[in-house]
């Protein structure tokens, strides 16, 4: 027996700055001045229910010189609200992606995990339990 989802539908949170508002704010940023950091993960919940996680993403956008402060974040899988509140207070205080504490085991947690940079061409997949 498989458990299946009422729906498959899953919840976008962003706080911050998106990345096409870095692009086009070029007096404070644009394209050469922002790194964007981007995963898929799959929640604990989804293995044990066997559901996809092809729609589980993350992205997370930093200053690309200096401390790489976090500029923006974008989530979509379970608890999206719950996870990016949590994440905004950091945005009251600065800090750079380094310096997030991940709570085991929560969704929170892969934030802290994503280092794949868009402009780095690599394929931000999840290919196993430690991404």
């Amino acid at each position: 027996v498989k458990m299946r989802p009422q729906s498959d539908v899953q919840e976008h949170c962003c706080v911050g700055l998106s990345i096409l508002m870095g692009l086009f704010t070029p007096l404070k940023y644009g394209c050469d001045s922002i790194e964007v950091y981007h995963a898929f993960y799959k929640p604990l919940e989804f293995t044990v229910a066997e559901r996809d996680a092809s729609q589980c993403y993350i992205k997370v956008v930093c200053e690309r010189d200096g401390d790489q402060r976090i500029l923006g974040l974008h989530f979509t899988g379970p608890n999206a609200g719950e996870v990016t509140q949590g994440f905004a207070m950091g945005f009251h205080h600065p800090h750079s992606p380094d310096r997030d504490v991940g709570f085991h085991p929560t969704c929170a947690e892969e934030i802290t995990k994503v280092n794949f940079s868009k402009r780095s061409g690599l394929d931000a997949t999840v290919t196993g339990c430690l991404g």
